[in-house]
């Protein structure tokens, strides 16, 4: 492979679906009896996890992880059509690709995976696509990320995990790979801080 292997994360980076998370996740709890502030649920479920808030509650309730966890996919899987792209992601994957780049995917999104990314026609662009679904441990661990590395024999030093979170950083780091931060801020620490996705351009080029 000649050109960079670009690795996506999606939530939050490729897609604008945290009002849908949110909302998902807010009705979860309601149907569970538990009242929280809608800004202290975004900020559990963006800077840490949709896995976090589902501990929060089976600790609350005693009920299962499990249990509220499907309840949670339940709802949001029932919401993927409402999930929008983020500015310029179309346009920055094209782009990229026609600098030589091979797009992949790593999320920890489930079974919509796939069914939101060709409702945004956005699944052409991907050689191969790992969710929760293939199993891997989650997100700081390496292992989704070693296993694009050697199944499409990826150079390590050509490699990068674009996200969102300080999580996508950190799991880039254990990889050994090239971390880009998507921050529309411009706050965060990464081997590169992008303000907007069409900013990947200058690394494809690279």
């Amino acid at each position: 492979m000649n050109g960079k292997a670009l690795i996506w994360d999606l939530d939050g980076t490729l897609l604008d679906s945290y009002g849908v998370i949110v909302s998902s996740l807010r009705q979860t709890l309601e149907e569970l009896g538990i009242s929280m502030d809608v800004n202290e649920l975004r900020r559990l479920a963006t800077e840490g996890s949709v896995s976090d808030v589902v501990k929060y509650a089976a600790a609350k309730t005693g009920r299962t992880f499990s249990e509220i966890k499907s309840r949670y996919s339940e709802i949001s899987g029932g919401r993927y059509l409402e999930i929008a792209a983020m500015p310029h992601a179309g346009k920055a994957l094209e782009a990229a690709a026609a600098l030589g780049a091979v797009h992949f995917v790593y999320t920890h999104r489930g079974s919509t995976t796939v069914p939101v990314l060709k409702h945004l026609g956005l699944d052409r662009f991907f050689e191969e696509v790992v969710s929760s679904l293939n199993g891997f441990p989650r997100k700081p661990a390496p292992a989704a990320l070693l296993y694009l590395m050697e199944k499409h024999r990826l150079e390590k030093n050509r490699v990068y995990y674009i996200g969102d979170r300080t999580l996508d950083v950190d799991c880039a780091k254990n990889a050994g790979v090239r971390s880009v931060l998507y921050s529309p801020s411009g706050t965060g620490t990464a081997d590169y801080v992008i303000r907007d996705l069409l900013d990947i351009r200058s690394i494809a080029a690279e």
